[in-house]
């Protein structure tokens, strides 16, 4: 068995052992839980995820890094509770705290404005990424109450972003010899990212024949194809924090298979992508 061989199957056992875990808790969650309780899950996630951006940038976090962790709660809290001027308020509050906290932080003055950056990106990153996921989902009028459509546009970004990643995974293996961006993700070519968008395709309309039948051929096409592109740039993109950083994942939350960055990255930011779509197809 060559080398390459193992390293594959290596790589594939930590996803599927993810997945045997992970898709019954989301399934849950999905069917199950009250609407508000999609708002806590995808908020404790942002929180999980502005944690590991902001050790990945700043490595120690200190009171401003759990005060950029707090904003981001505080933030997609207004997103589901009070959007509107709460939230501009809530987001303006949370960088004038922030602001305050480093003044007296502890670690090098000349090392604050750049320090400070990077903890106003982790919150805004988290808070507007994972934001798209609750503007898909949320259903202010009845909080406490499943909402029928609520498992849909739970599932319908997953399906799409997970079924390109499987595809882009196995089309890379199969077919993969044009590198698509190698300083930033050097197993990741051009094949792998067509076989991706085709297989997001084919989640859109898994999905949506389950979840949403009325919904339109061209529709499914606007929402997924699109989305799954972005999913791929996000993807890339925690490479560039990633490799910018010196680190190898975005935390160790999921023991060797890295951080919930790791594993959302594509979705998060395809997220706003597919919530302004629904908004704009009325869907």
């Amino acid at each position: 068995m060559s080398e390459s061989t193992v390293a594959s199957k290596s790589d594939l056992a930590p996803r599927l052992l993810v997945a045997a875990i992970g898709v019954p808790i989301l399934l849950a969650v999905a069917f199950y839980a009250p609407n508000a309780g999609l708002w806590a899950f995808f908020t404790l996630a942002a929180c999980v995820g502005a944690f590991e951006y902001a050790t990945m940038t700043c490595g120690r976090l200190g009171v401003p890094g759990w005060v950029a962790v707090g904003a981001t709660a505080a933030n997609l809290s207004a997103l589901y509770w009070a959007p509107g001027p709460v939230m501009y308020a809530t987001a303006s509050s949370g960088l004038l705290v922030l602001m305050i906290a480093m003044m007296r932080d502890e670690g090098p003055v000349e090392a604050i404005a750049s320090r400070l950056g990077h903890l106003v990106t982790s919150t805004a990153y988290c808070s507007l990424l994972f934001g798209g996921l609750i503007a898909l989902v949320a259903e202010r009028s009845a909080p406490w109450a499943v909402s029928p459509e609520q498992a849909g546009w739970f599932l319908l970004p997953m399906f799409i972003i997970w079924f390109g990643d499987t595809g882009a995974y196995f089309a890379g293996r199969a077919f993969g010899r044009h590198k698509l961006a190698p300083r930033l993700s050097p197993k990741k070519t051009w094949e792998g990212a067509v076989g991706g968008a085709l297989a997001s395709l084919v989640g859109a309309f898994v999905a949506t024949h389950l979840f949403f039948p009325e919904m339109a051929a061209w529709q499914v096409v606007v929402f997924a194809l699109p989305g799954a592109m972005l999913g791929q740039v996000g993807d890339l993109a925690e490479s560039l924090i990633k490799r910018s950083s010196g680190v190898k994942d975005s935390g160790r939350i999921l023991g060797g298979h890295g951080g919930m960055l790791d594993r959302v990255d594509a979705l998060v930011f395809a997220a706003p992508y597919f919530a302004t779509v629904k908004a704009f197809l009325s869907l």
